[in-house]
């Protein structure tokens, strides 16, 4: 961008100040290998600013030398008092420097702007004489004032075209060379002198799609200044689908596809979307109606075909078992079936049989449950289980048969807000041979809310309440925690976490009943994925805890340590391999321990493959 001339008061000063360092942003520009415009017109700045400066400079010398003569001619006994001598050069050398600035600068904005064209439809011989016979002399103060606005308007508007220009030009460099950070800056910085910009709305949109609700006002607002693009409706709905709100990114795609029927990524943008919002029958038919006339596409067939193996029925065969440190260890061996499912919902079937011993005795337990899961939209999923456990006949107690279940509700916001986790369950706890034996049963609900406070910053509460049921007796149980979660990256996060757990009275059915047991954990969740569809997935805590006995004082502090892993391998479409391992060393997390140093181990190993 190049400036114009500049005026004679404080904007003049920067001014000069600016166009000095011309040179040296050109340079820099020209080392960061940026775009720009230039040494032409900064050679034509810095000569304009030179010229100024020599001006001031030659206006002090002439004046330095009319002070000395006029010396000769004043008496010295007129010489003014020593005090009053220094402000009035002062004063005489300001005002000097100024008129001849003033003189000068607008000398030069008649030489160097153009000239304005002619007026034709006002005739100057009868404006002339009108003024020269006093007439509409009132008018005289507006029309200078007009001229004087008129006369800045234009170059104002130009400089601000300009600077939008010049934003958009390092915008685009700084976009094309990956440099996001400038490119953001930049493209704002285009929006902020001309918020019309269609070409730096869709950018900074795509530079923004980390924040959800800024990304979509910033392509909503490119929709409503480019409506005939379809790129922009592709683009909204594709962040729609991205925060889940399928229906809206459905319509989005149909209105692209009405501008652009034939368009790939409009057709394949709208069967991914299906697919996310398993909708997988809708999904399919669109991925085949698209190969129909393009069976060359290779990805698109493979799409298809992850899409049939989603909607496709699947078994899963599964080993696992336990062992803690009283040398109570259990083995299941199941298996889970799963219906084909071309719709949101899904229904299966779970089987297990499961052993446990400690050495001495053995117990064996039978479970079959129904299984169903639902995604109201793309914010509420909806898990259910029902059925029954049979727990084999031991030590003169006979077969019995336990209903058991869990309901679990998990809503989030789409644009990254609060998040809720509602769950309720009943289960046997199979731990040990003496808590089968005593038929210990826990009906518990919980729930867990999620606050976000900053941008990487979110803060949960738990809270969950247990009935444990005996043959002996019936007891409570109160968990509360605090956590605050900082997401490092977006694969991990860092925890500090403080849990309070309370037992109503003490129990003789197996399980560890203090009085009170307080946690504090830092812990760390770490998520990845390789190109190849591997899952890693990492929850570790440390910590220290404290234990209170039924009436008793609160005991010292010792170590707290939990971990939990998940390893999922694909291996072949429609086939994943699945390893969870977990382990705890805090011996009062969960209600199979026996005494504050206990200490469990646990793996399950799955094989899902889905059915052709």
């Amino acid at each position: 961008m190049t400036a114009g001339l500049p005026g004679t008061g404080i904007g003049g000063m920067f001014y000069l100040l600016s166009a000095l360092a011309t040179p040296l942003w050109e340079a820099y520009q020209r080392v960061r290998r940026r775009r720009s415009r230039g040494w032409r017109p900064v050679a034509g700045q810095t000569t304009i600013a030179g010229a100024i400066l020599a001006g001031v400079w030659a206006t002090g010398w002439l004046l330095g030398l009319a002070l000395s003569a006029s010396q000769r001619f004043v008496p010295a006994a007129a010489a003014p008092h020593p005090g009053r001598l220094l402000p009035l050069l002062a004063l005489l050398f300001s005002i000097g420097t100024l008129a001849v600035v003033l003189l000068g600068v607008e000398l030069l904005r008649l030489w160097v702007r153009r000239r304005p064209e002619r007026e034709i439809t006002i005739d100057r011989k009868q404006r002339r004489r009108a003024l020269v016979a006093g007439e509409r002399r009132s008018r005289i103060l507006p029309l200078v004032l007009g001229a004087v606005v008129a006369a800045h308007a234009r170059p104002a508007a130009a400089q601000g075209a300009n600077l939008a220009t010049g934003h958009l030009g390092r915008a685009d460099s700084a976009f094309t060379a990956g440099d996001k950070r400038a490119a953001e800056r930049e493209y704002a910085a285009v929006l902020a002198a001309d918020p019309w910009n269609s070409h730096a709305t869709y950018r900074l949109a795509q530079l923004r799609r980390q924040d959800p609700r800024l990304a979509l006002r910033l392509f909503r607002r490119y929709v409503a200044l480019e409506p005939s693009d379809p790129w922009g409706y592709m683009a909204l709905a594709e962040m729609l689908a991205r925060t889940g709100r399928y229906g809206e990114s459905l319509r989005c795609y149909d209105d692209a596809l009405r501008l652009a029927p034939r368009e790939r990524d409009a057709v394949i943008g709208r069967a991914r979307t299906l697919a996310r919002a398993r909708r997988a029958g809708a999904a399919i038919a669109a991925y085949k109606g698209w190969l129909a006339a393009r069976p060359t596409d290779a990805e698109a067939r493979h799409e298809l075909a992850a899409a049939q193996v989603a909607a496709a029925p699947a078994i899963a065969p599964l080993f696992g078992g336990s062992h803690d440190s009283d040398g109570n260890a259990t083995l299941r061996l199941g298996g889970t079936a799963e219906l084909g499912a071309s719709g949101p919902t899904r229904l299966g079937l779970r089987a297990t049989r499961e052993q446990v011993r400690d050495g001495v005795t053995t117990i064996g337990l039978d479970e079959l449950t129904l299984r169903a899961g639902a995604r109201a939209g793309g914010a509420l999923q909806i898990d259910a289980e029902g059925g029954a456990t049979r727990v084999d006949a031991a030590g003169g107690a006979a077969a019995t048969l336990t209903p058991t279940g869990q309901l679990r509700a998990r809503w989030r916001d789409p644009m990254g807000g609060p998040a809720v986790d509602l769950r309720a369950r009943r289960n046997v706890i199979d731990a040990s041979p003496l808590l089968v034996m005593n038929r210990v049963v826990r009906t518990e609900i919980g729930a867990i809310v999620e606050l976000p406070v900053a941008s990487r910053l979110k803060l949960r509460g738990i809270g969950r309440t247990a009935a444990l049921s005996s043959s002996f007796d019936m007891n409570h149980r109160t968990t509360f925690a605090g956590v605050a979660a900082v997401a490092v990256t977006p694969s991990l996060e860092v925890s500090g976490q403080i849990h309070e757990i309370r037992y109503s009275r003490p129990s003789s059915a197996g399980y560890f009943a203090p009085r009170l047991i307080q946690i504090a954990q830092a812990g760390s969740y770490i998520e990845l994925e390789t190109a190849r569809s591997l899952v890693l997935a990492f929850d570790l805590g440390v910590g220290v805890q404290r234990v209170a006995q039924q009436g008793a004082a609160v005991g010292p502090w010792r170590r707290a340590l939990r971990l939990y892993s998940l390893v999922a391998v694909p291996l072949a479409p429609g086939r994943e391999l699945r390893l969870e391992l977990e382990g705890d060393d805090s011996g009062v997390a969960t209600e199979s321990a026996t005494t504050a140093q206990w200490r469990y181990i646990s793996m399950q190993l799955s094989l899902r493959f889905a059915l052709p």
